[in-house]
């Protein structure tokens, strides 16, 4: 199986090198590793220079002339990969901090011969205590509202077909990606890569191969408060949007409108918003506006770093 690999980074370069080292360390190397670099500000092309990265012909390293968020940087990732599209079978799409085991893409390789109709493969996210992180896959449970329930553990135990994914690990043949287009730029981040895996699994079956380990290095989720950020506006409003474009459900406006609801009374008395009340009232139902509106692309009081109040 002949595969390239798309890394997207933005300022965390100590990461980035444990990542470009561990598709570089590959059972089954990639024939490219395209690097895009959304306009880091924290060294990263100086880093990488100094390890010896940029002079490794597999690397071809793209810096931005901005911040496009993940969202933007897979987008231009994929449209430049696809320029080379004649030199491989696959593209596989990751972040930065997202470490492949040495025999990854030995076992998606393993998959693709074993499932010749299949285009489109990912493989098991772990935290790195080795629990698995299971809301990098996921099924619609109700295709109304495109509801997602991840895929429990039980279930790694064997290979098994998914609808959605992150794009932590997935890796999807040049076939499949000339025929569903790029990803939705305008989300800046999140739900990107779902609503790209639903168009994914328009066209073939995705399968998630279990023992195809890649380690997420990122903090497991809190069970505690809420954290309500400019990222938060990005995550409801996307979902929103996504929901609105795959869904053929003639009530889902309605559905929406009574979600909402439902969500401003929780915002007013649930436990978990104490403290925070006013900023997520205004994050949420400003996303809610937006994402009913159809407004996409990167707003002003919700951009990277901004505090809300």
């Amino acid at each position: 199986m002949k595969y390239a690999s798309l890394i997207v980074t933005y300022n965390r370069k100590d990461k980035l090198i444990g990542a470009l080292r561990c598709l570089l360390g590959q059972t089954r190397k990639p024939q490219k590793i395209f690097l895009i670099d959304n306009c880091s500000t924290d060294g990263t092309p100086e880093l990488l220079k100094r390890e010896g990265i940029l002079d490794n012909p597999l690397v071809d390293y793209q810096r931005m002339d901005k911040n496009y968020g993940g969202s933007g940087g897979f987008y231009h990732g994929i449209k430049y990969a696809m320029g080379f599209a004649k030199e491989f079978e696959y593209l596989s799409l990751s972040d930065d901090d997202a470490f492949f085991n040495q025999d990854y893409f030995e076992q998606i390789e393993k998959a693709a011969e074993e499932c010749p109709d299949c285009r489109a493969f990912c493989g098991t996210v772990r935290y790195e205590d080795g629990t698995i992180q299971t809301d990098h896959r996921r099924r619609i449970s109700n295709p109304r509202w495109l509801k997602e329930t991840e895929v429990p553990e039980s279930e790694y135990r064997h290979n098994f077909v998914l609808d959605t994914f992150s794009f932590v690990g997935c890796v999807i043949s040049v076939d499949i990606l000339s025929k569903i287009g790029l990803p939705n730029k305008e989300y800046f981040i999140y739900y990107d890569d779902t609503e790209y895996s639903l168009r994914v699994r328009s066209l073939t079956n995705i399968i998630n191969v279990s023992s195809a380990v890649v380690v997420h290095q990122t903090p497991k989720k809190s069970n505690g408060l809420v954290e309500i950020n400019w990222k938060t506006y990005y995550g409801f409003r996307n979902a929103i949007l996504m929901k609105k474009q795959h869904s053929d459900w003639k009530w889902l406006n309605l559905y929406f409108i009574w979600h909402q609801l439902k969500l401003n009374v929780e915002l007013l008395s649930s436990p978990v918003f104490k403290g925070k009340r006013r900023p997520a009232m205004r994050v949420y139902n400003r996303a809610f506006k937006d994402g009913m509106a159809g407004i996409e692309g990167k707003q002003a009081p919700f951009l990277p770093g901004n505090k809300i109040d």
